[in-house]
């Protein structure tokens, strides 16, 4: 396993509290960015793709950020930096791409799980007491 994997689940465990056992039945690959497959997909030859799988984790130069996909894989494992939402309202507000204002949290300034009920809805920037929303555009409700 490459170093900049092994810090990016490292980052997943100490941000959100996965433990990297869970990645261990998969198949981790850097390519700009961490991307996820299953074993058997990883052994496929296909010479037209350049990558197999999803992106887990986006790699910058400053650190890393938990994908919305991979949180609506894996945040069932996350035990801190969550933020449940109270209401549908809340939830449909955050689904449409508004910012969320949060009264009451442990979660730390940074990246978080939004979750609304069971319903993992993606990433979030937690500052100030204020949640500024992260689902990409094209996965937002009008």
């Amino acid at each position: 396993m490459s170093q900049i994997i092994r810090e990016a689940l490292n980052y997943l465990k100490e941000r959100f509290g996965i433990p990297e056992d869970i990645f261990r039945d998969y198949a981790l690959m850097y390519h700009g960015d961490i991307w996820i497959t299953t074993t058997e997909a990883a052994k496929l030859s296909l010479k037209t793709w350049r990558r197999k799988g999803i992106r887990l984790v986006r790699v910058f130069k400053k650190g890393f950020k938990f994908t919305t996909t991979g949180m609506q894989m894996f945040a069932k494992y996350a035990n801190k930096n969550i933020i449940e939402l109270q209401n549908a309202e809340e939830a449909l507000n955050f689904l449409r791409g508004q910012d969320i204002k949060v009264t009451e949290t442990d979660a730390e300034e940074g990246q978080v799980i939004v979750k609304f009920g069971k319903d993992i809805l993606g990433s979030g920037l937690y500052r100030h007491g204020k949640i500024k929303n992260q689902i990409p555009k094209g996965r937002r409700i009008s």
